[in-house]
């Protein structure tokens, strides 16, 4: 079997085998469970519908990363015939409090020449501070961010949704398909959703998301789709999370094998915290646990260990996986990892049932 090399933001993570998810037999049930769902192929037939859409999409990408505004690539074909009489620009800004941030650009939406939703955006934001890390995610939502409640307001909801489709055709993938219709009417058990607070991914060759939940009220889960490129996830509910980091810590502490990363004090401080695993379960979800973030994503030993235990997924272009994230103790924590040279594109959106 072949391997893949993991590398991200500098570090180094080892080789792990190509992982290969079995296709799960009683979707509902994994849904529950909290457990990542990769539907392989899924989306395989609607690329090629949409092979001038995502060549368009890298355009835009590496637009940005030579640094055009994207306010202007906005006002150039073909994005200014898309939203040409649906969405006014009210221009672009930059939050210097957020220095991932690269641009905001604010629409209103418009109905007959009439202003129907205001202060809907797309944020432009890097990945991470690494220099050799261009990643890149183009964030739809409206309001002002982190305060306003966005599960409130579901016009300004649908028509976020709309400029997505304006500006990313290609988001059809995920929300004209009947394949996954079916797999997420199996899953939810409910024929009814809608897509909302959607993502747009660029990872890039030593790039890649740390672990981590998309937890948000009203939220249902995560559905993402890979439309170019290959990314290698690891994917497993926050509650065997837990019990991962507190078996490979046990096993450390019996044997004396800590990673040579994790110092004296960063040894204690886990076993501590392993001792209750409430504590532990509180830190992973501060995010800002710097001994734990560098364990679960920065000690190779640490990554090998939850591939070797079956929570690896090789995601390729035209596969889709589906993130239960419903739930506090049983949503699906995630991480991926940019393969290859070359950067790929993907889709991420948010399901509401209501």
């Amino acid at each position: 079997m072949s391997q893949v090399k993991l590398q991200r933001r500098g570090f180094q993570l080892g080789a792990a085998n190509h992982g290969q998810a079995a296709q799960a037999s009683d979707l509902r049930q994994e849904w529950l469970n909290g457990n990542s769902i990769h539907l392989a192929g899924l989306a395989t037939s609607l690329l090629k519908g949409n092979t001038n859409n995502i060549d368009q999409s890298a355009k835009l990408y590496l637009g940005i990363l030579d640094e055009v505004a994207c306010d202007e690539l906005f006002m150039s074909a073909p994005y200014e015939n898309n939203l040409e009489g649906r969405f006014e620009s009210l221009g672009s800004s930059f939050n210097e409090g957020e220095p991932q941030e690269v641009e905001m650009v604010v629409f209103d939406a418009l109905e007959q020449e009439k202003t129907v939703a205001e202060d809907l955006w797309v944020k432009v934001s890097w990945l991470s501070f690494h220099d050799e890390d261009s990643s890149l995610r183009f964030r739809f939502s409206f309001g002002e961010d982190h305060i306003e409640d966005v599960a409130a307001d579901p016009l300004r909801q649908h028509y976020a949704a709309l400029l997505t489709d304006s500006i990313f055709p290609e988001s059809k993938i995920i929300t004209d398909n009947p394949a996954l219709v079916d797999k997420l009417t199996q899953a939810l058990d409910k024929s009814t959703y809608r897509f909302v607070e959607r993502i747009v991914y660029f990872n890039a060759p030593n790039g890649g998301a740390y672990l981590h939940h998309d937890l948000e009220r009203g939220h249902a889960g995560i559905v993402y789709a890979q439309l170019s490129g290959s990314t290698y996830w690891i994917a497993l509910p926050k509650q065997e999370l837990v019990a991962q980091i507190r078996e490979f810590c046990g096993d450390c502490g019996m044997n004396n094998t800590w990673p040579p990363s994790l110092n004296h004090d960063m040894q204690k401080e886990l076993v501590a915290y392993c001792n209750e695993a409430c504590s532990l379960s509180d830190e992973l979800d501060s995010f800002a646990n710097s001994t734990i973030i560098h364990l679960i994503n920065e000690t190779e030993s640490f990554v090998q260990h939850l591939a070797a235990n079956g929570f690896a997924t090789t995601v390729n272009a035209g596969d889709m996986m589906l993130l239960p994230q419903a739930d506090e103790n049983t949503c699906c924590w995630h991480s991926v990892f940019n393969l290859g040279e070359e950067h790929g594109q993907a889709l991420s959106f948010a399901i509401r049932t209501d």
